[in-house]
Formats: structure tokens, sequence, C-alpha cells
């Protein structure tokens, strides 16, 4: 029987063990870099190999000056620290999962979106073995998973007229919001500095956990220190002040088509850092200010709008430099981002569902390299150097004639990368539960359909 390997992270460990007894068709084991966790640990390896002087010749031994770049520019923990340590870690973990697969012999593995170092090595020593690195995301179609190759979506089947009539009637909604960002609506003064609070002692909490725990190169427990360059600070509650609580009437000073919905989404986040291919798309406020500068000197307005879940997270730099634009005007996070979707022409976006629901809603939705984005319904921006060229694609950009028929051949795509399948079933997962236990069933027959036929191209390919 063949061998998967679920990488596990933290909190998800009971869920994926779970899941791994449920596979049908092939012996899974769960594999983690947290110490006494999974079916098998690679922390001891991890610092065995890590605390030798040629880790670091080690890591670059294997990926190159230049991959050993990437790898850190990509990860928010590690762009943040030393780069000696950084490679250092790198060299650490790669010989670790060397070894891990060597005694595992994984014809496959799998786990959630690349969002750290660890899953990146991985997926580069898996790939040069010849065993496919699948992740699992969430899908925008509610109760639905997609399967990712580095942020590419995987074909996954052909959907049914009936599977695309379901997913056009709960998207294009009026009140549709993804599950994620469903519950965030309060947004004040104190709630900033309950969020700020909360995370400066969870920083100090996993600052003393780690070395309790004997990992004090965690990614997990570094990932919370306070000192990493994307960590709000005190000052940082300046951008509640710079926020335009008259953005409404802003608005109805230019027409529709000269309207821009730009919408923020969470960074650092895995959907920039891992799914963006070209470097220069990931300095995020630089290429933020970019578009908004080409836009506005051509005389659109833009309305810029944070995440919701960003709340609390942003620092301020971002916002001080949008507040100098005449054009720019900063929404407040309690606007509802389907209001600014209904009163602008266009939208601008990286990888975030905003872009999605302005493409159903008949906007010009300007992307980067999301799963979502088929190449004739967005306009694509994969470089730095597209960036100053967009206004005279939005010139050239004609709107949908049938916008049902568009929205069709959108949401065709989306279904045919997801399947049936929680993928927040992880949360509080208790394997004694009995209803916890059956909400996995979906998923696990998702996988059982759908992964044997990965197995059989990582073993033609070998």
């Amino acid at each position: 029987m063949p061998r998967i390997v679920f990488f596990t992270i933290h909190s998800t460990t009971a869920w994926w063990k779970y899941l791994a007894s449920r596979m049908d068709f092939a012996e899974a084991v769960v594999l983690s870099d947290l110490r006494d966790d999974g079916d098998y640990s690679l922390v001891d390896d991890f610092y065995r190999f890590a605390d030798r002087g040629d880790a670091a010749a080690a890591a670059l031994d294997r990926f190159g000056a230049d991959g050993c770049a990437d790898i850190i520019l990509r990860c928010r923990v590690l762009r943040s620290i030393d780069r000696d340590l950084a490679l250092k870690m790198i060299g650490g973990m790669a010989q670790a999962i060397e070894q891990a697969f060597d005694k595992l012999g994984p014809a496959l593995v799998m786990t959630f979106t690349i969002d750290r170092y660890v899953m990146d090595v991985m997926e580069r020593i898996a790939r040069r073995r010849g065993i496919d690195f699948l992740e699992m995301t969430t899908s925008i179609i509610p109760d639905q998973v997609m399967l990712m190759r580095r942020g590419r979506p995987v074909w996954l089947r052909e959907p049914s007229r009936e599977d695309i009539d379901a997913a056009v009637g709960q998207l294009c909604r009026e009140d549709f919001a993804p599950a994620y960002v469903r519950d965030a609506k309060r947004f004040s003064l104190a709630r900033f500095w309950r969020i700020f609070g909360y995370y400066a002692l969870r920083g100090a909490f996993f600052n003393v956990w780690r070395f309790l725990k004997r990992d004090r190169y965690n990614c997990h427990y570094l990932d919370a220190l306070k000192r990493l360059k994307h960590k709000v600070r005190m000052r940082d509650v300046a951008v509640l002040g710079l926020l335009d609580h008259g953005w409404d009437k802003r608005l109805a000073e230019v027409p529709r088509e000269r309207r821009v919905f730009l919408g923020l989404q969470l960074f650092p986040e895995a959907s920039m850092d891992y799914w963006l291919e070209q470097q220069g798309m990931l300095a995020h406020d630089d290429m933020v200010v970019r578009y908004c500068d080409a836009l506005g000197r051509a005389g659109y307005r833009i309305f810029v709008k944070d995440h919701p879940l960003q709340f609390g997270f942003r620092q301020r730099e971002l916002f001080e430099r949008l507040a100098t634009l005449p054009f720019v005007v900063l929404v407040p996070y309690d606007v509802p981002a389907n209001l600014l979707i209904g009163k602008c022409a266009v939208s601008v976006t990286f990888t975030g569902t905003i872009g999605f629901q302005a493409a159903l809603a008949g906007l010009c939705s300007v992307a980067t390299e999301p799963y979502y984005a088929t190449p004739q319904h967005f306009v694509h921006v994969r470089d730095t150097s597209e960036v100053d060229g967009v206004v005279e694609r939005l010139a050239r950009w004609n709107s949908p004639d049938d916008l049902d028929t568009t929205r069709r051949a959108i949401m065709r795509h989306l279904a045919s990368i997801s399947v049936e399948g929680d993928y927040f079933g992880w949360r509080k997962f208790d394997p004694e539960n009995e209803a916890l236990r059956t909400s996995v069933e979906p998923l696990a027959r998702s996988l059982n359909a759908h992964l044997p036929r990965f197995l059989k191209s990582c073993r033609s390919a070998a």
C-alpha cells in the first residue's frame, strides 16, 4: 500500500490524524515540526543538523544562493531575522526533511497552504524527488476545499450544471462574504488596544515557551514574537486616525466609471508570499502605492479599504503614504466591501476574494495570480513592469455583454477546482466527539476519491 504524508501545523494534529485514519487507498502518516507531535516529528533531527557548523553550507548546496534568498524573502519569520541564522535553519530543516522522507518513503505529501519556510523547503525537496506536494485550502464556495501546487489550482472534476447553478446562487447574493470574514464586524479604539495587548502577551509567552519546549527556532513560536518586522507597534494606532469618515461624500464627487475599489488583504499572507511568482510583486506596500499613483494620475479616485481581519495588525506607514495622495480615500473598516463593489466600476487586488466578487458583479477586476482568475474575465498584472500600463488596459476593457454567462464561466472554473469538505473542521476537533468526527467524512470521501490519481501520476513520473 502506498504511503502519503500529511504535514500538520499547530492545533491541527488531532484532525489530521483522524483524517489519516479515514484514508482507504493508502497508509497515511502525520509529520510535524513540533516536539512530541504527530506520528513523526522533525524537531530532534532539525536541531542535530542545524547546530552543526555546516548547516548554512548545506542550505546553499541544496538550493543555491538565489534559492535560499527566495526562501528567506517569502517567509515572514526568516526575512525578519539574521541571514546567517536563517540559512542555518534552512539547512537544518532541509536535512531533517530529507531524512524523514528517506524513512517514510512518501508517494504523496499534503498539507495546508504553504505559509512558512518549513513547508516551502519541504515542497522543493519533494519536487526534486518526484513526489507530488499538494496544498489544501478553503474554496470560496461554502463547505468546499481546493487542492493547489504553490497557489496554482489543481483541476479536480467537471462540474454539472446543477453544481454551477448552486454556486452562482450562493456567491452572487448581495450579502455574501467569505466564511473567514463574516464575524469581523466590530471596530473601535478599545478593540485595537485589546488586540494589541493580547498579542503582546502572546508574544511574551511564546518567547518563554520556545525555550521550555527546547524548540527555540520553531517557526510557529518565532512568528508570535513582537520584534518581527511586520508586527504592529503602539504607534500604529495612528492608522485609525487616517480613515476618512466622509468617504461617501468623496465617492459622490466622481462618476462611477472613475471610481476604483482597492481592497487590501491580509499581509503577511500565504497567498501573497507564496502565490506570487515574481519577487517584485511581494513588496506589498510599494505595489499598492504604485497602483494608486498610476490610477490617480489618470483621473481615477481610489477607495482603499483594509481587510477586516487586518484590523489591529496594519502598520501605519502604508496608510501614511496613501493619505498624502489627493486621489486616495481611506475607507473605514466597518464599510462593507459589497457596498463599495456596488458603487465602483473597477476593482484592484492581488489575490484576495474581493477580485472574485467584483468580477461576478460585472466590474473590471484587476488581479495578480489568484486561483479564481480566468484568463478572459480579469485584467491580470503579474509583473511590476505591468502596473504602469494598467490604465491603458482599463481603457480597452469591455464590460460583459451577458453578465449571467460571465458569472457561469467564472463559476465553472471555481467549481472544477473545488470538492466537498469542511476545511475548518480542525478547529477544536475532538476525536471523541461523534458529531465532529462525522463532520470530517465529506472531506475524507473527497480525498479518497481524488488523491489516488496523484499517486499514479507520481509513480509514472518516477
